[in-house]
């Protein structure tokens, strides 16, 4: 049926339709027809047979397979029809040109030649490669090569190189191109054998043609990808590596079905220096059109000697599009490590020559080679970056170190240009300074954009300071919202009340801090204002803050609802219910605004208990308790309530909590128990409580006296009496003759051994302590 329609009414035909015989959607579509295998899945999963399932699917008018082809269905097939790298995929007509790796992985788990296994699918009428055309045997460790990534390959295009690569088992880097080629032509033969397409060119693949179609030109994966284009870079390279010409190359690519190659005209021939000027010394390869072209060059005229302006004619004559732009005459050695990008303010960055240098990139340079961080700037113009900043002519102290300074897993991180004020505080409380002296320091080393706001700042800033603005996130600034949550959760960190960090953060020159936050420490704040009330959790959304979140988190921090919803006012969360005067009263066990309190399982006794106590009806509190939280539960047709109820309903029978659950089954020694306290018979206090909604049984011509009876019944009780011994230990325990208690037991319902026990009444001994009933024992 379509997947939007309304399944089958009964249980057996929702599973029948149910694509995952399940009984679940996804369903099967009436306009498509049933796939074989679904009828053997089926009748599997429903214990009948698939002729059954068809004829029902058939009436609920579904197309179904024919009677004849149902009939030759047998549990293998199961197998046969799923597609064997899909989960819920019968094999359909769109399957065809991944039949072939279906079979050889069915055969080899069914433990059946291949050929068997085609023969099968083509009489259940489902498409199968030609039975000649498959290997006679297949073993599990060569089906590998027939999937990628998981997935079937189709037969009917030729598999890439590519694949090629990815099955061949390489040893060590140490292995020449003769053991990789090998490696690569096995694969190669398997996937024939096993009857699959192969390119032509591959056929014909040599050691040189692993250098050529491999991105690191050593035979090993990954391969180029024919989708892409190749890079000059890759072309001229292989052409020195191979001794062969870059035209010889690009024609052997395109029998590969590289099409996308470069334009041309190509050199005749790739010297040594050629090839040493593709390459930076991290490996990185130059580019067609490469943004980092000048660092390349430097790199590579400071390691060859040659001059930057002639590599670059050099490079543009190979094809590269490398910029007329002023050079330097020369280069030393020590340039390429003042041009590769580096990490300011945490991030990485490009050191493009018309944009601005970061003060941090000078500063850490410097500071990496000893130097004055002038010399740095100066060699920066002298290479051609026009806008330097301007920085001490001194080396840095270890004083500057600690200002630039952060200490991360990826080494030194420095801020930028602008020095913000959350760094700001940490240098001052660093150095044990002020703000303003911190500033000015930084002015010092060339930063001229310091976030330091006007007005008063305090004289000296400490740790506690610093604490107040740690995050994984970048620096604040003066301008930054600190919201609420980031109060509650420094207050907490720190032990202090909220009211408390956010008039320390407006001490400290940041201008949008929370007002109103309470002057007192509470450590539940944290788990208040999260999910799920999970301290470290996303915080909650400011209002419409759930009555179960407030009774959750009241839970979980051990205190009363009207404590959390309080708080959470205080905090600036709205909760869907304000706290009224009485709601402490109504979610204490006790009804005494006191803890313990009462959990999810609140009883009717708890409703009645505060009820009387607060001087209100049972039904308002019960309608108080459900906005407070609780899952509601209707009031029961008493005929009205009476004192003693709340005795009843207690556990303890004290009129005190723990409370009966609403609709428990009381256990039989509750009732004699209350019927004892209350002064009531057993029948009486039956009846009062399956009047307050219990599900009560008591025998008739019960005895209050017929708890000590059950009192006296072994600690392995189960509700039966088992053996002869048990009987007459219960008549030792409680002074009766084995006689009276098997009496008493039968009254009770309680089976035990049908003998003709003697009237007899043995000598008492101690009565032996059993395990106190509960509420829900039978």
């Amino acid at each position: 049926m379509p997947h939007d329609a309304q399944p089958p009414a009964t249980d057996h035909d929702r599973r029948l339709t149910s694509v995952g015989v399940d009984a679940e959607a996804p369903w099967l579509d009436p306009a498509a027809p049933v796939p074989l295998g679904h009828l053997v899945r089926a009748a599997e999963v429903c214990r009948t047979e698939p002729a059954e399932v068809r004829s029902r699917l058939a009436e609920l008018g579904y197309q179904v397979p024919s009677a004849a082809r149902t009939a030759t269905l047998t549990r293998d097939d199961v197998s046969l029809l799923r597609r064997s790298d899909t989960v819920r995929h019968w094999l359909g007509p769109e399957d065809a040109p991944y039949v072939r790796g279906h079979v050889l992985w069915v055969a080899e788990g069914l433990k059946k030649s291949p050929a068997e296994v085609a023969v099968r699918l083509a009489e259940l009428g489902q498409p199968a490669p030609a039975p000649e055309s498959l290997p006679e045997t297949v073993e599990y460790g060569d089906l590998d090569v027939t999937r990628s990534k998981d997935r079937l390959i189709p037969d009917d295009v030729p598999v890439p190189l590519s694949h090629l690569l990815a099955n061949a088992l390489f040893g060590s880097k140490g292995e020449d191109l003769r053991q990789r080629l090998a490696e690569v032509v096995a694969v190669r033969e398997r996937l024939l054998a096993f009857g699959y397409l192969v390119d032509p060119a591959v056929m014909e693949l040599t050691a040189e043609d692993l250098v050529l179609l491999t991105e690191d030109q050593d035979g090993r994966r990954p391969a180029l990808d024919p989708a892409r284009p190749v890079p000059l870079a890759h072309l001229l390279r292989a052409a020195h590596a191979l001794d062969r010409s870059p035209q010889d190359l690009a024609d052997r690519l395109r029998l590969f079905g590289h099409h996308r190659l470069p334009a041309g005209p190509l050199p005749a021939a790739v010297t040594r220096e050629t090839a040493e000027a593709l390459v930076r010394g991290d490996g990185e390869r130059l580019a067609d059109e490469d943004p980092e072209w000048f660092p390349h060059l430097v790199e590579v005229a400071a390691r060859t000697g040659r001059a930057p302006a002639e590599l670059a004619d050099h490079l543009r004559a190979l094809g590269f599009a490398v910029p007329h732009e002023y050079l330097p005459a020369e280069v030393r050695e020590g340039d390429t490590g003042l041009l590769w990008r580096g990490r300011v303010a945490g991030k990485p960055f490009d050191l493009a020559r018309t944009r601005p240098v970061p003060v941090g990139h000078v500063l850490s340079r410097a500071h990496e080679r000893g130097v004055s961080a002038a010399s740095v700037a100066a060699r920066l113009r002298e290479l051609g970056y026009t806008h330097v900043p301007a920085v001490p002519d001194r080396c840095l102290t270890e004083e500057d170190v600690r200002l630039i300074r952060d200490d991360v897993e990826y080494g030194l991180r420095v801020p930028a240009d602008t020095v913000r004020l959350g760094r700001l505080v940490r240098a001052a409380a660093d150095e044990g300074i002020g703000l303003r002296e911190a500033a000015e320091r930084y002015r010092a080393l060339g930063y001229t954009d310091v976030d330091l706001p006007p007005g008063p700042l305090p004289e000296r800033v400490d740790e506690r300071d610093a604490r107040l603005i740690e995050s994984d996130e970048a620096w604040p600034s003066s301008d930054h919202a600190f919201r609420v949550p980031y109060v509650v959760r420094r207050a907490d960190a720190l032990g202090i009340a909220p009211a408390a960090v956010a008039r320390r953060l407006g001490e400290l020159g940041f201008r949008e801090v929370p007002g109103g936050l309470p002057e007192t420490v509470h450590r539940g704040d944290l788990a208040m204002i999260s999910e799920d009330a999970r301290p470290g959790g996303e915080p909650l959304p400011p209002t419409g803050v759930a009555a179960g979140h407030v009774r959750h988190a009241a839970d979980v921090l051990g205190i009363g609802v009207h404590e959390v919803a309080d708080r959470l006012l205080a905090l600036g969360w709205e909760p869907d219910v304000r706290p009224e005067p009485g709601d402490e009263v109504i979610v204490s066990r006790d009804a005494d605004g006191r803890a313990p309190w009462q959990g999810w399982g609140a009883g009717l006794g708890h409703v009645l208990l505060a009820a009387r106590a607060l001087g209100r009806s049972p039904e308002e509190i019960n309608e108080r308790s459900t906005e407070l939280g609780r899952e509601r539960q209707p009031l029961p047709d008493a005929g009205g309530f009476e004192d003693e109820d709340v005795v009843l309903l207690g556990e303890n029978l004290d009129g005190r909590g723990p409370w009966l659950p609403w609709g428990a089954s009381p256990s039989l020694e509750h009732v004699l128990r209350a019927a004892r306290v209350t002064g009531r018979t057993p029948e009486e206090v039956g009846d009062r409580l399956r009047r307050l909604g219990h599900r009560v049984r008591v025998p008739a011509g019960i005895e209050v006296d017929d708890i000590e009876v059950l009192r006296a019944l072994p600690s392995r009780y189960d509700g039966h009496v088992r053996d002869t011994g048990e009987v007459l230990g219960v008549a030792s325990r409680t002074g009766r003759s084995p006689a009276e208690v098997a009496a008493r037991l039968s009254v009770l319902g309680i089976a035990h051994p049908d003998l003709d026990f003697p009237a007899r009444r043995p000598a008492p001994s101690p009565p032996r302590t059993r395990r106190a009933s509960t509420a829900g024992d039978a």
